[in-house]
């Protein structure tokens, strides 16, 4: 890894860290700078402002994020739907394994958008999108297959699962275990989206009213 961008690096990794503990309002570049070992002038060097290093800070979560997602919303081994609870039930694994603690730079962040410059404000929202975008296409895909009703809007649906699963991880940090996980993925998979259509076509046995 080449010195500058190992440098920018770890004043990242410092401010990932940092966030987590005390979010992105409570934490000082002082602190970042000392943690990450780097001196003031070459902090400026990488980043304009604080609030410019808070937009790098996202970008990268969730260049991260969609890297571990793509691939698996992308296998065509599986079918648009199972790929779609793969996704999910691979967030819950994680969950399971690194603890019912565990947080996101991104929706730790986003919880305080409202003391937010609109920079790094925009930055969450892009992040946001983008996730959703990524499950409405493979919910068209499901849609094609009959595996999904027609009667949902894709783009709204895709939206929907993406405030479901935050507000499951929230329920997840409240009551200290993954029970909010799993039933997410019981509500989604076996309630929402119900057993598919016999004949392939629209119908399903998902709720009466379309998303």
């Amino acid at each position: 890894m080449a010195p500058d961008h190992d440098t920018r690096e770890r004043l990242l990794e410092a401010g990932t860290q940092l966030i987590l503990k005390q979010g992105f309002n409570g934490t000082g570049l002082s602190e970042v700078l000392q943690l990450a070992g780097v001196p003031k002038g070459s902090f400026y060097h990488y980043f304009g402002s604080k609030e410019e290093f808070g937009v790098a800070l996202i970008e990268r979560t969730r260049d991260g994020y969609l890297a571990e997602l793509k691939p698996i919303l992308a296998d065509r081994k599986l079918t648009p739907l199972a790929r779609l609870r793969r996704m999910f039930e691979k967030g819950r694994e994680d969950c399971a394994c690194s603890g019912p603690s565990v947080e996101c730079v991104i929706s730790k962040v986003a919880l305080e958008t409202a003391n937010l410059s609109e920079s790094v404000h925009a930055a969450v929202r892009c992040c946001y999108q983008q996730w959703s975008a990524l499950l409405a296409q493979v919910i068209r895909e499901g849609q094609a297959a009959g595996e999904i009703d027609r009667k949902h809007d894709a783009d709204r649906l895709g939206n929907v699962l993406v405030m479901l699963w935050e507000g499951a991880g929230m329920r997840m940090q409240i009551e200290r275990n993954i029970n909010a996980l799993d039933d997410f993925l019981a509500f989604v998979f076996d309630t929402l989206f119900g057993r598919p259509p016999a004949d392939g076509t629209a119908g399903g046995t998902g709720p009466s009213k379309a998303l």
